[in-house]
């Protein structure tokens, strides 16, 4: 009787350990299927595109060709204008010629190299030579007073530039009496005695003065008569 007690208990401890397995098995099932549809909701939906990181984007994917960038056009200068035909640039503030003529006393550079002289001179006689055929020694004398026997000077210039005095000293009754396309000849005077300044006897001392391609040489020296009038 005993025996048959314990059976039927064995049975059911039996019978609930196996409905213990079934729900245990069901509630894993449950657990199993949860976690699937967790890890379906985070997938990519249909037709979309997962994020790629910023790294990947920035480097050239393998066999990709970077576009060159586009060329920096030349810088190029502006034409020169050349002038048209018949026109001249402005004179410069040196400039001795004028209209007609080779040496214009009015023209700034015969101004300027008379402001250079000591004291006050005035533009008498000039070179004549008509533009085009303009000598290499041109001439202009100048006279430092109203007398007749005012001081005098001869100024040279040559390709449109201030030269000098023919002499370091001015002297009274200076004539150029010819000159031509490389020299100018002058002629001194001086007082032989009472006469009138109008008029004076002495002389004259011919003296020619030449353009050698670098300076100007006198063809001989005064007299002295001329640079020492009073002795």
């Amino acid at each position: 009787m005993k025996n048959a007690v314990r059976m039927s208990a064995l049975i059911a401890v039996a019978a609930a350990v196996v409905a213990g397995c079934n729900d245990e098995s069901g509630s894993g099932t449950t657990i199993s299927t949860s976690r699937a549809v967790a890890a379906s909701s985070t997938a990519d939906a249909p037709g979309t595109k997962a994020p790629v990181a910023s790294e990947e984007t920035s480097a050239p994917q393998p066999g990709a060709t970077i576009a060159p960038e586009p060329e920096t056009p030349p810088v190029t200068q502006a034409p020169t204008i050349v002038p048209a035909p018949g026109t001249t640039s402005p004179a410069s503030g040196n400039n001795i010629s004028g209209p007609g003529r080779c040496i214009d006393t009015s023209s700034a550079g015969v101004q300027n190299a008379l402001a250079s002289l000591s004291g006050s001179w005035v533009a008498g006689q000039a070179s004549a030579n008509e533009p085009g055929s303009c000598g290499e020694l041109l001439w202009v004398r100048a006279i430092g007073g109203n007398s007749a026997g005012a001081p005098i000077h001869v100024l040279f210039f040559h390709d449109g530039k201030y030269l000098g005095t023919g002499t370091s000293e001015p002297y009274a009754f200076t004539q150029v009496v010819g000159s031509n396309l490389t020299s100018a000849t002058v002629e001194y005077r001086w007082l032989a005695g009472d006469e009138p300044f109008a008029a004076p006897q002495g002389g004259p001392a011919t003296i020619t003065y030449s353009w050698t391609g670098s300076n100007v040489v006198m063809s001989g020296p005064l007299p002295s008569q001329v640079t020492q009038p009073h002795r």
